[in-house]
């Protein structure tokens, strides 16, 4: 801080007071504003902070009885939604976009590790971001920079200026005068360090400045120095290395920040921000996977529609009156418009929550298909995206079709090695071990070592020449650089409660609690073991499932083409078992495209358990060090992770996967393995 804005500041505090201010208090104060002010603020940040200019306050207040809260640009910038209108004026563009490059924009456009639920508006204190571990870091209460403050040195100054006037009954005790005048200034300067052995270490300097009228005194005004050091050592309670980096120094029963307590919280926050982005993940994932099967579904049933209409449009131009024929075109007049209905259903869809995290399964089970524009929204709010651009995302990936094996042991370990869940609590287990240790310190007594080594000085002035020697020195500060007078004390303080009751019940509340984080730690194991069962059995049943439906999506495909085959050969076919043939067929193609996003579900919900996701999508989070080379592939032991196309001769090879598909026989299909 300039000098000049210094002196203006002492200049408004000390012009209205009605005192005659000593010039030295002012110097002195001035010295103290340059050296803390200059280092520390600016002008204006002393004058906001410290004074009664209040436009600031009035303002933040006026604000908060008006609000207008500001709009952010990517709220406001956002196209009018798309809807099945604008879709069938054939109005739209679309973006195809795979998994890794939805996953990138979503990390990318991402401080908020959002969710499809609405949590961020009902409750957005419980929201993770990307702030997380800046803010645990920073905290000023619990952070690592607070426990680590406990060991900074303190730099500590005082100035007391006395004017005593008083009458003595008995001039002895006023040195040979009844009246008694006298200015007494005291200043203090002092530098304090606390070790990380509990011991405080204090280098003091101390000048006194005393004129009175005693008559016996050898000067009129006089100074008296002295410097010294100080060292306080505990020996029972509050000692050692290992009490002071848990508990810190000034240490309460139950109230623990030392610096290992606060490594603790931060490795437990990033830990709860590794869960976050591990649903965040796995959340777009289920929602792109729900994008694909809801333009699979809409494809499937465009083409069915169009096939009811050829056939309506064929029974309709047939019709002669009979009774017969009219209820033919009458059925296939039905089907048509049931399927335009449904065409309409799976292009527009109904707001309701797509396929999240714990909806089921931990990863997220596969919901029905709830229409193109409504999934699509979904991704988008997820990934970060405007609502609404005017065109639609459009995913290019297909799901894998390829046998997946999952070795039990080698998943359990990684699942009890990978999953943040259990990291975290692990790290609670271990805080609580190092809060009992420190909990067991406050059972002994408080016994105290104090020293202190003191050089002191007497003279005329506080600094000045002439004989520094004798009764009657020159200068305090020269008499005291003589080191004629040199003084010294040793002791200890012992403080010992009688019953020691807060001191055992804080061993008997840790001990419960260490108890406690143990018991969980041991159901959350039991669970993500369940749980990676089910996942693992679900992987199998998918894949199941998926060679099912293709089979009988194959089959199905095939009836209807030998019936339209017979029809255009001439061969009377009954439009009943035609139309029969086409709601068959489109309920087979939507199962098969269903159960392959179902089956990219449930291999995603495996590595999910395995605490593997953010590796299995090639993913790693900066600067994140403890786990910097766990999130490589070729650190887990015994995992073998082979690329989607390595090995895996696809069957399909049709874009819209008609008529193009070979069925499984048993055996023929590649096999992707992951030990």
């Amino acid at each position: 801080m300039p000098q000049t804005a210094c002196r203006r500041f002492l200049n408004d505090c000390f012009k209205n007071l009605p005192l005659r201010i000593p010039r030295r208090v002012t110097t002195f104060a001035l010295a103290l504003s340059v050296t803390t002010m200059g280092c520390v603020t600016t002008p204006r940040t002393w004058q906001k902070t410290v004074g009664n200019d209040t436009s600031d306050v009035d303002r933040v207040t006026s604000q908060i009885d008006n609000p207008a809260p500001p709009i952010f640009h990517e709220a406001s910038h956002t196209a009018a939604p798309i809807t099945a209108d604008v879709v069938y004026a054939n109005e739209m563009t679309y973006v195809d976009r795979s998994l890794d490059e939805v996953l990138r924009d979503a990390l990318q456009h991402s401080h908020v590790m959002r969710d499809i639920g609405g949590m961020i508006l009902r409750t957005p204190e419980t929201m993770r971001t990307t702030l997380q571990s800046q803010i645990q870091e920073a905290d000023p209460r619990f952070g690592m920079q607070s426990a680590l403050s406990a060991f900074d040195a303190q730099l500590a100054a005082t100035a007391n200026f006395n004017n005593n006037d008083r009458i003595y009954n008995n001039s002895f005790f006023a040195g040979g005068a009844t009246g008694f005048r006298q200015d007494l200034n005291d200043y203090q300067l002092e530098l304090s360090k606390r070790a990380a052995t509990g011991s405080l270490m204090t280098l003091r300097a101390v000048n006194n400045y005393d004129s009175n009228n005693a008559p016996a005194n050898t000067f009129y005004s006089s100074w008296n120095s002295w410097v010294e050091g100080e060292l306080r050592q505990p020996l029972l309670q509050g000692a050692g290395l290992e009490f002071n980096r848990i508990a810190g120094p000034g240490a309460t029963p139950g109230v623990y920040n030392g610096v290992l307590i606060a490594k603790a919280n931060a490795d437990i926050n990033q830990h709860d921000f590794t869960i976050g982005l591990t649903d965040f993940i796995s959340n777009v994932e289920n929602a792109y996977w729900d994008l694909y099967l809801a333009y699979r579904e809409l494809d499937a049933r465009k083409k069915a529609m169009e096939q009811a209409l050829v056939v309506w449009n064929e029974t309709n131009s047939s019709k002669n009156g009979i009774a017969i024929e009219a209820a033919a075109e009458a059925l296939a007049r039905q089907q048509y418009y049931q399927l335009k209905a449904e065409v309409d259903e799976a292009l527009s869809g109904r707001i309701l929550p797509g396929t999240q995290v714990r909806n089921g399964a931990t990863g997220g089970t596969l919901q029905a298909g709830g229409g193109v524009l409504a999934a699509e929204r979904r991704l988008r709010l997820l990934c970060g995206l405007p609502a609404s651009d005017g065109s639609l995302i459009r995913p290019t990936e297909e799901p894998t079709m390829a046998s997946v094996y999952f070795d039990w042991e080698s998943s359990m370990n990684e699942a009890m090695t990978l999953r943040p869940e259990i990291q975290k609590q692990n790290i609670n287990v271990k805080k609580r071990e190092l809060e009992l240790l420190a909990a067991r310190n406050f059972v002994n007594p408080r016994l105290d070592a104090v020293g202190r080594y003191r050089f002191r000085g007497f003279g005329d002035d506080l600094l000045g020449g002439g004989n520094q020697g004798g009764t009657a020195p020159a200068s305090s500060i020269g008499n005291l650089v003589t080191g004629d007078t040199q003084e010294w004390m040793m002791g200890v303080e012992f403080t010992v409660p009688i019953g020691y009751r807060k001191a055992h019940a804080a061993v008997d509340h840790a001990e419960l609690m260490l108890a406690r984080e143990r018991v969980i730690l041991k159901e959350q194991q039991r669970e993500v073991v369940s749980n990676l069962s089910g996942a693992t059995a679900d992987a199998v049943r998918a894949f199941q499932a998926l060679q099912n439906n293709l089979n009988q999506y194959l089959a199905a495909d095939e009836y209807f083409k030998a019936l339209a085959n017979q029809k255009q050969n001439g061969i009377e076919v009954a439009s009943d078992r035609l139309l029969d043939a086409q709601r068959r067929l489109v309920n087979a193609e939507i199962q098969f495209f269903r159960s392959r996003a179902e089956y990219a579900v449930a291999l995603k919900n495996v590595n999910y358990e395995k605490g593997a996701l953010l590796v299995y999508r090639d993913l790693r989070i900066s600067g994140n060090n403890p786990y910097s080379e766990v999130l490589s592939v070729d650190e887990i032991p015994g995992a073998e992770f082979i690329p989607e196309d390595a090995g895996i001769q696809e069957t399909v090879t049709d874009e819209n996967m008609i008529g193009k598909v070979t069925p499984f026989d048993g055996g023929a299909e590649a096999v992707q393995v992951v030990e």
